[in-house]
C-alpha cells in the first residue's frame, strides 16, 4: 500500500513542479503582452496561450494542495467534533467530492478525446490543437482525484495524510 501511495504522491509533486513552471510562463506572456502594447501592439496568443496556462495550473495545483493541506476548507465544525467523528465526516467529505472530481475527469476525458479525434483548432489566429491544453486539464482533474484517493485511504488507515512541511526534508519519501 506504502508503494501505492507513494507513487500517487511522486505524480502529485510532478503535477505541481508543472503548474510552477506554468505560472512562470503565463508571467512571461502577460509581460510580453505589456511590452508589446507599449509599443501600440497586441500579440493576440498571448492572451490564447495565458487562458491555457490558467486553466492548467489551476487544474494541476488542485490534487497537490489536498496533499499538502493548502486547499481553501472550513474547520470549524470539524474541531467542535471529536476527534473520530470528524475523521469520518472529512472521509464522508472527500468521497463526495471523489465522485464530483470522477464526473468531471469522465467530462474531460470526453471534451479532450473528442478535440482529438475530430482535430479541433482554437478559432483564434493560432489554429491551436484544443486538445493539447484539454489534456493537460485532464491530467490536473485526474491527479486531484488520486489525490483525494490516496487522502481517503490515509485517512480510514490512520496513516498521516497531511504534509504541510512536504519539502522541509526532500519529500515524501519516509511516508
Amino acid at each position: 500500500m506504502n508503494f501505492f501511495l507513494n507513487t500517487i504522491d511522486r505524480f502529485s509533486r510532478l503535477a505541481e513542479t508543472v503548474a510552477v513552471y506554468l505560472i512562470f510562463g503565463y508571467c512571461a506572456l502577460m509581460l510580453t503582452e505589456v511590452v508589446a502594447r507599449a509599443q501600440a501592439k497586441s500579440l493576440s496568443f498571448t492572451w490564447e496561450f495565458s487562458q491555457y496556462a490558467m486553466a492548467a495550473i489551476f487544474a494541476l495545483a488542485s490534487g497537490p494542495a489536498i496533499r499538502s493541506a493548502t486547499h481553501v476548507r472550513i474547520s470549524l465544525l470539524t474541531e467542535a467534533l471529536p476527534q473520530k467523528v470528524a475523521k469520518w465526516l472529512d472521509i464522508l467529505a472527500n468521497l463526495i467530492a471523489l465522485v464530483i472530481v470522477a464526473l468531471i475527469v469522465s467530462a474531460m476525458w470526453t471534451k479532450t478525446s473528442t478535440s482529438f479525434e475530430r482535430n479541433i483548432l482554437a478559432t483564434s489566429v493560432t489554429k491551436s490543437p484544443l486538445w493539447i491544453p484539454q489534456a493537460i486539464v485532464f491530467w490536473g482533474m485526474a491527479q486531484l482525484w488520486l489525490d483525494l484517493f490516496a487522502r481517503i485511504v490515509r485517512r480510514a488507515l490512520d496513516l498521516p495524510f497531511e504534509w504541510r512541511e512536504a519539502d522541509a526534508d526532500g519529500g515524501l519519501s519516509d511516508v
